[in-house]
């Protein structure tokens, strides 16, 4: 009697079959277990049998990293391996679709520079023929080498379907006469010197669709084997597509910088300077606002009516050297700080406070604040009761506050060796509590404490803050520790945490 079909499905495949199913997958199926593996652990399947020898080729994205020891004693020999192997992968494709290359190099030296440069006219011609998408270059220079530019190929910066590029060079490197990425919406230059002051904008009209640009500038002056040194003071970024801009400086800046920022759709914009820069924001459309860093002068163009989220961590009073310039960066903080009272959450740190308690008009009133972060930056010289002073003005002005957050506790120290016994004397004094308690919106204030600490300890404390007479009847006080926000048992137990 014939077995049933579902006995036979059963039957033990015969020990001495040796069909290499494997290979009789179809290309799309092996190219997607390939694609989970590295590109040079990738290649190395090319060994197993004809099937395997070009399949890793037409990978959908390449993925090509020099790591090794900086001290390796073949390092070199090591490098232009990979050269050559990174170069056998990018051009023989045949011109098949390419999603993504990204190539990483670690301890870059001079003498490599030939050899990268024929990776990226290869990348280059890759970009037009293989319809890529992504492209990711990240270059570390090794400490020991002396510093060098390298050119990078024009076809980098002309291609119809690159939308996403990175990258990431500490050496010098030029924006080319002509740019031309009709598709481009991600920019992201790392380790950028600015050659000329047309170099960015240069870059910026040549991406008709960029949407988000990451700028790290690391120098202002460019130094090469036959030029001068060129130095550059404004540095304008225009683009009326731009959503989204974050702007970063890695090395300080000496003498007055300006920084204009122009686009009509820019939703997102985060500034993190070092040195004295001053700053022009023309975006009415702007919702979220970081300033980080030393600044001169912040000024905004037009309301910026649907702002949603500020962050202020600025030093307005940045090298300050005498009374009409300490004037003068007050009055440019004050009015920076106006124009964000259509704000809905606000971050400030104590250098803002610092500026504002010198102006003399009443702060705007802010009708829209709901969230407010105070980030406190302590120093010996600079008064508490003068942040009080500030701080309660601000309260004032914020009838809608519902949320307040202070991001860190800091010791209200006059030497480093003195010591308190309440956390709130590290913090602010205890009258600042019953400011906050005076507004008539709050319905909710939260004191915490270290989870190890408890407290019991400070009980004069907590009677204190609790007799306070409050506007709103309504107003809840939560005493409770820093992690009790964590219910995971287990996780309790991991932090050391009591029951």
């Amino acid at each position: 009697m014939a077995d049933p079909p579902e006995k036979k499905m059963l039957k033990r495949i015969p020990d001495g079959d040796n069909i290499d199913r494997l290979s009789a997958l179809p290309n799309c199926v092996l190219l997607r277990i390939l694609s989970r593996f590295r590109t040079k652990d990738a290649a190395a399947t090319s060994v197993l049998s004809t099937r395997w020898r070009d399949l890793f080729v037409s990978l959908p994205d390449v993925n090509l990293s020099f790591r090794v020891d900086s001290d390796a004693s073949d390092r070199d020999r090591m490098f232009f391996d990979f050269i050559d192997f990174a170069n056998r992968v990018v051009r023989q494709r045949n011109k098949a679709s390419i999603g993504k290359i990204e190539v990483s190099v670690m301890h870059f030296v001079k003498s490599y520079r030939l050899a990268f440069e024929s990776l990226l006219v290869s990348a280059a011609a890759a970009l037009s023929s293989c319809n890529v998408q992504q492209l990711l270059i990240s270059v570390r220079i090794d400490k020991t080498t002396e510093r060098f530019s390298i050119p990078i190929p024009p076809g980098i910066f002309s291609s119809k379907t690159l939308v996403s590029l990175t990258l990431s060079f500490e050496v010098d490197w030029n924006v080319p006469d002509f740019v031309w990425l009709p598709n481009l919406k991600y920019l992201y230059l790392f380790e950028f010197r600015l050659v000329d002051e047309d170099s960015i904008q240069r870059l910026l009209q040549g991406c008709p669709l960029l949407e988000q640009l990451m700028l790290f500038v690391q120098s202002f002056s460019y130094e090469s084997e036959s030029e001068e040194g060129i130095e550059v003071e404004v540095l304008h970024i225009s683009s009326p597509s731009l959503k989204s801009l974050v702007l970063c400086w890695n090395a300080k800046v000496e003498l007055e910088f300006t920084v204009v920022v122009q686009s009509e759709n820019l939703e997102s914009l985060v500034c993190s300077l070092k040195g004295q820069h001053k700053v022009t924001i023309d975006a009415p459309n702007l919702k979220s606002l970081t300033v980080e860093g030393d600044v001169l002068e912040v000024h905004i163009n037009q309301s910026l009516v649907s702002i949603d989220k500020a962050v202020v961590r600025a030093e307005f009073l940045h090298n300050v050297t005498n009374d009409s310039d300490l004037f003068l960066r007050v009055q440019h903080a004050f009015k920076f700080i106006s124009g964000l009272q259509n704000v809905k959450s606000l971050t400030l740190s104590e250098n803002i406070l610092k500026a504002l308690y010198f102006s003399q008009p009443a702060l705007p009133t802010f009708r829209n604040l709901i969230k407010l972060e105070l980030i406190p930056v302590y120093c010996y010289y600079f008064p508490r009761s003068c942040i009080l002073q500030v701080l309660s003005n601000l309260f004032e002005s914020s009838p809608k506050l519902e949320v307040l957050i202070f991001s860190e506790v800091f010791k209200n120290y006059f030497g480093e060796d003195e010591e308190f016994g309440s956390v709130f004397l590290q913090a602010l004094p205890l009258t600042f509590i019953g400011h906050l308690k005076n507004g008539k919106s709050l319905k909710k204030m939260a004191l915490e404490r270290e989870a190890r600490e408890d407290w019991k300890c400070v009980p004069e404390d907590c009677e204190r803050i609790l007799s306070f007479k409050k506007c709103s009847d309504d107003c809840q006080i939560v005493l409770k520790k820093k992690w009790d926000h964590i219910t995971c048992p287990k996780f309790r137990q991991l932090l050391n945490l009591s029951p």
